[in-house]
């Protein structure tokens, strides 16, 4: 499914931060890694500057995947000139990749584009699925590239939210990874005290989003996959938050939008939250629907 990863680098050592995933997933799908980076006309970086840099970091994930006994690793450089967004999304169509990964947070001390201020407009505009790496993996997952074991895939219950399903199933199957399906039924906005219609549609809701999730996670299960499920009530994006937080989470498969389904709530308006709140890597997958 990744047989090639666009991996945006600033010069930062921030942006290298994505650096231990793309390796994980370049070994286990064997996948071809293109590391670009975009230098303005008048910067203070030059495209040689580029070149020794995109060399150094190519030669160590050459270094890291030859370790752990990936056969002929391919890692590509390419340093163009323009305007950063512009460039990773043509290089991205271009080169036939399959997945950005970037960080969400990149900082340059030298160079005059600064990666994490176009992280979140590269997710919006990316026909590609983007993954984002919000912090350095921890030393102790890195060391044994197992930085993926949990996907958590929140679902709103629509067909456009059930995108990023497809990347869940795949990264258990290659990492074997467990999978939690996860939906949230919404506070509503308004009082529910004494309100017996209420209470009869929100059970009934209940009992929609739980054969929904079962289904969903019933059919995983049949390809092998561990899969779990969990229904909470609350706020989307902080009940997400928070279960992250408390339940082991590694990274976050979510859709760019959706409508709502069998819940109430737009999986689109949380994911625009999510790009900004908790430090755990997010795919995010574009709905053709």
């Amino acid at each position: 499914m990744y047989k090639t990863i666009l991996v945006p680098l600033d010069g930062s050592p921030t942006a290298e931060m994505t650096i231990p995933y793309v390796v994980e997933l370049a070994t286990h799908f064997d996948s071809k890694i293109i590391l670009l980076s975009v230098f303005e006309p008048g910067a203070m970086v030059t495209e040689n500057l580029f070149r020794s840099y995109l060399a150094n970091v190519s030669a160590k994930i050459l270094t890291e995947m030859q370790k752990i006994g990936t056969k002929k690793p391919i890692v590509d450089v390419k340093i163009n000139p323009g305007n950063p967004t512009s460039e990773i999304m043509r290089n991205a169509d271009i080169d036939g990749v399959d997945l950005i990964v970037m960080a969400s947070r990149g900082s340059s001390v030298e160079s005059d584009w600064v990666l994490g201020n176009i992280a979140a407009k590269i997710v919006r505009i990316a026909t590609k699925p983007v993954m984002l790496i919000k912090q350095p993996a921890k030393e102790m997952n890195s060391q044994h590239k197992k930085l993926i074991s949990k996907i958590l895939v929140p679902l709103d219950g629509s067909i456009v939210g059930e995108a990023a399903i497809p990347h869940a199933e795949v990264m258990g199957q290659k990492l074997g990874a467990n999978i939690v399906l996860f939906h949230v039924a919404e506070i509503a906005p308004y009082p529910r005290a004494n309100d017996f219609v209420t209470k009869a549609r929100d059970e009934n809701e209940f009992t929609k989003v739980s054969a929904y999730l079962n289904k969903t996670a019933s059919e995983l299960r049949k390809k092998g996959l561990t899969v779990t499920s969990e229904l909470v009530v609350g706020y989307p994006a902080e009940s997400i938050l928070n279960y992250v937080e408390t339940n082991a989470i590694d990274i976050i498969a979510i859709s760019t939008h959706g409508r709502s389904g069998v819940g109430r709530w737009a999986i689109g308006s949380v994911t625009d939250k999510l790009l900004y709140a908790g430090n755990i890597p997010i795919l995010v997958e574009h709905s053709k629907s």
